[in-house]
């Protein structure tokens, strides 16, 4: 689902998880519902050294003591993404013990991937999924005008910590790829697990019409390289649409498949919402790999805000 945001939309009795970032979308979320309070709120705080979200980590601190509420935030070390999650759990569970039966409001919109699929997957384990409302921002764009990618080289290729699946190498491999703006990043996941077949998820419809063939664009060695035959395109926003796109290249989660199956989300939240939503179902589970960059293109990201949405809504 995707529903645009609107004042009413969201829980009052909530507890709120979200991330500062360099990005201002981040702060998304507190301009679009300016008299939304939730109950509590804890915020998330990367390690990397970087100007911009400190300035934006103490507006969104500003941002909820504006609404009464004293959020608390924790330290998320990408270099030490477990370690990070286990000393955060604590911390997690007490929100909870002292806020029982609230809602949980989860904004996504800058978490890392693999921070994202490590909370999703925690919450899961903490029976919370159906407590769940996720929420996403857009960027207002990107500055692609010489189509420098939003990230340079690889440094690692790793299985998200808590999926227990490990692909049967045994078996052929069917490694879907889902594109974004990180060429050489995709490109080198390719060259890494050299798999027997490959799907390339690309985002259509796009978040605005005018970057429909940026990702191509930005992607074209691959596309030369596997063949355009092997695009699929998949909804940018809609992680029911994701979930659709990805049992039609794997196939229902109910059956096991005669392929091993690698999935790498290169593509937007949204699209990595879907597919956790995918292989939680899964009798079968493909696994999911993180393709950790040297590093990113603060630079050249995105800037301005778009549109909020609600992705999951509690049940």
């Amino acid at each position: 689902m995707k529903v645009k945001i609107s004042p009413n939309l969201l829980p009052a009795e909530a507890l709120l998880l979200t991330c500062s970032s360099h990005e201002a979308r981040c702060r998304g979320l507190f301009l679009e519902m300016e008299n939304w309070r939730p109950t509590h709120a804890i915020l998330f705080h990367y390690d990397d050294d970087n100007p911009k979200r400190e300035v934006n980590h103490k507006l969104m601190e500003q941002d909820l003591l504006s609404r009464g509420i004293k959020p608390l935030s924790l330290a998320f070390k990408e270099s030490s993404a477990v370690k990070s999650l286990h000393d955060n759990m604590r911390a997690l569970k007490n929100a909870l013990l002292q806020n029982p039966g609230l809602a949980i409001v989860l904004d996504i919109s800058v978490f890392t991937k693999r921070h994202l699929l490590m909370l999703l997957r925690w919450l899961d384990d903490e029976a919370l999924w159906s407590h769940l409302w996720i929420v996403y921002t857009e960027p207002d764009d990107y500055d692609v005008s010489k189509y420098v990618p939003l990230s340079f080289g690889l440094s690692s290729v790793q299985q998200i910590p808590g999926f227990a699946a490990c692909p049967d190498f045994s078996r052929p491999l069917h490694l879907a790829l889902f594109l974004g703006y990180e060429g050489d990043r995709a490109l080198a996941v390719y060259e890494h697990l050299q798999p027997t077949q490959t799907t390339l998820a690309i985002p259509y419809p796009p978040y605005r019409p005018s970057w429909t063939g940026r990702t191509e664009r930005f992607n074209a060695d691959l596309i030369g390289l596997v063949g355009a035959g092997t695009t699929e395109n998949v909804d940018s926003i809609d992680p029911e649409n994701v979930y659709s796109a990805l049992v039609r290249i794997f196939g229902p989660p109910g059956e096991r498949a005669a392929c091993a199956r690698i999935l790498c989300p290169l593509g937007t939240k949204p699209q990595t919402l879907g597919i956790y939503s995918y292989v939680r179902s899964c009798v079968d589970a493909p696994a999911i790999v993180y393709a950790s960059p040297l590093r990113h293109n603060h630079e050249l990201f995105s800037h301005g805000v778009g549109d909020t949405w609600v992705l999951k809504m509690a049940y």
